[in-house]
């Protein structure tokens, strides 16, 4: 019987400290949240898989001689300025059955109506239309869009990072650790020079509290801050200018010397390119608050709580479609600290679990309709 495909990684970068950051980079798609959804479907599949890109290279003809189905682990791949030629020619050319999984569509806000997307970004739709049993949607919003392009074959689940922890007491734990005092905590951030000067007091807010008090700070992607991150690593072969370090503070911390900022990049910035690592030292913290759904997601499926703060559709979406803790960047401003940023937020725990097994059973149910063999709660 020909094998399950999944497209990205197992949630891994082996070898990773050996690779100069432009071949990491290009290994995680640019961002290494896109790791956290390819570990959760490689743990969801309970049935012999290839992971396209991993373990066998991006050969179409050799796909299709290994794999009856394709699941793709799906990020805000509805979006303008995208130009995914290569990858949508990629699914099409392999004439095989697709199973989309947290596909989403990115809009300024949700009053964003027009959109201008790339001859690829319509031809992915039609392949969704056309491909796909049921697409595994993150939200609403994003399937009204669809809708709106005449996709209609979709189901909301929210993102299967959701799905990683099948404990059954998952819950309870986060709940017991919500009340316990924040003594250590982890912010993720999201780029470092932002057009919206209001995101960037959101993020230096983040990197001042950190600074403080006990925090670390997770940076997922931008290839010049993981450049001068990694530039102390020998196979980190490109030069990174000198004026990127006093670019990065004075966009980031300009209350900090540079000396300050690098002895805050060397002992407080993580960078993760193993989920198992990444979610490992989430567990040993108190809390975990951040611009970008995964870096919280991670720390929330450890067992962690966490609060999403969202500056655009793409976290909101997926904030309110699974029931996660979440308030805008611009209330998040109005906060003196983290014990005041906790304080003032129901949780709502009982209201997540609730939302959870409603879009478990949905997620279920599209590896069901794909006759693919799962271990999701």
């Amino acid at each position: 019987m020909k094998k399950v495909g999944i497209v990205g990684t197992h949630g891994r970068i082996d070898r990773c400290s050996f690779l100069s950051t432009d071949e990491l980079l290009r290994k995680v798609g640019q961002n290494t949240g896109n790791l956290l959804f390819q570990y959760a479907v490689c743990n969801a599949i309970d049935e012999d898989a290839v992971v396209i890109g991993t373990d066998i290279p991006w050969d179409v003809k050799l796909v299709k001689e290994t794999c009856r189905v394709l699941v793709i682990p799906s990020a805000n791949f509805i979006r303008e300025n995208f130009d995914f030629t290569g990858f949508v020619d990629f699914l099409d050319k392999t004439e095989l059955p697709l199973v989309f999984l947290g596909l989403g569509a990115q809009a300024k806000n949700y009053d964003q109506s027009t959109f201008s997307f790339h001859p690829s970004i319509l031809k992915l739709m039609d392949l969704v239309k056309n491909k796909c049993k049921i697409a595994g949607l993150r939200g609403v919003f994003t399937q009204n869009l669809l809708e709106s392009y005449g996709v209609t074959n979709t189901e909301v689940i929210g993102c299967p990072t959701n799905f990683i922890n099948r404990d059954p007491n998952f819950v309870a734990k986060l709940n017991q650790k919500w009340n316990k005092p924040i003594f250590s905590f982890i912010a993720t951030g999201d780029e470092p020079w932002p057009k919206d000067l209001t995101k960037r007091a959101a993020e230096r807010q983040m990197i001042d509290w950190a600074h403080k008090g006990n925090g670390l700070f997770l940076q997922q992607s931008v290839e010049p801050f993981i450049k001068y991150a990694r530039q102390n690593n020998l196979y980190q072969n490109a030069d990174v200018p000198q004026h990127h370090e006093e670019s990065l503070r004075k966009s980031l911390a300009p209350t900090m010397t540079n000396e300050e900022f690098r002895a805050f990049i060397a002992t407080k910035l993580r960078l993760y390119y193993s989920v198992d690592q990444w979610m490992e030292d989430s567990a040993r913290m108190d809390f975990s608050i951040g611009l970008r759904l995964h870096g919280n997601m991670a720390a929330w499926q450890s067992g962690t709580p966490a609060i999403w703060v969202y500056h655009d559709s793409r976290t909101r979406e997926l904030a309110e479609t699974m029931a996660l803790p979440h308030l805008s960047h611009l209330q998040f401003l109005e906060l003196k600290n983290i014990e005041e940023l906790k304080n003032s937020i129901d949780p709502n725990f009982s209201n997540y679990k609730k939302q959870r097994e409603i879009l478990s059973q949905k997620y279920r149910n599209i590896y069901e309709t794909n006759n693919v063999n799962h271990k999701v709660y």
